[in-house]
C-alpha cells in the first residue's frame, strides 16, 4: 500500500508497517479463524488467497465491501443498502466482481474508460 497521498505522509512510517503486518501465524490465531480463512492485520483481512486485502461486513439493511489489491493501485469500494441471504449472496458477489473487473479495465487504459466500455448495470 502507499504510504502517502498527494505526496503527503498521512501515517507514521511504523506505525503504517505495522498495520499493513499479517498478524497472525501458527502459534497465534484465533480458534474461530482457520488458515484457510486467510490472514488479517489491523482493521483488515486478506480475501481472494490472498490476492486482496481489505474489510467488509453487514448488518440489517446494508452491506459493504472495501478491497483494493496487494500492491494497492486497484481497489473498489461497495455498498449496498439492503440485506442479502441465499442466492441472493451470488448476486452481490455478482456485483462486486463486474465492479473489480471494470476497476481493472480502467488500470489497464491508464484509467481512462470511454462510455461505451462501461459496464452494463447488473441484472
Amino acid at each position: 500500500m502507499k504510504p502517502s497521498y498527494d505526496g503527503a505522509r498521512i501515517l507514521d512510517a511504523a506505525l503504517a508497517a505495522e498495520m499493513q503486518r499479517f498478524q497472525f501465524d501458527d502459534g497465534h490465531r484465533p480458534e474461530n479463524f482457520p488458515a484457510e480463512e486467510g490472514n488479517a492485520g489491523l482493521f483488515w483481512r486478506t480475501k481472494f488467497n490472498g490476492e486482496r486485502v481489505g474489510y467488509g461486513g453487514n448488518d440489517p439493511g446494508v452491506q459493504a465491501e472495501m478491497l483494493a489489491n496487494r500492491s494497492g493501485d486497484i481497489g473498489v469500494i461497495f455498498m449496498m443498502n439492503t440485506s442479502v441471504s441465499g442466492a441472493d449472496q451470488g448476486a452481490s458477489s455478482r456485483i462486486f466482481q463486474a465492479l473489480w473487473a471494470f476497476a481493472e479495465s480502467m488500470g489497464a487504459a491508464g484509467g481512462a474508460v470511454r462510455e461505451r466500455d462501461r459496464p452494463p448495470p447488473p441484472p
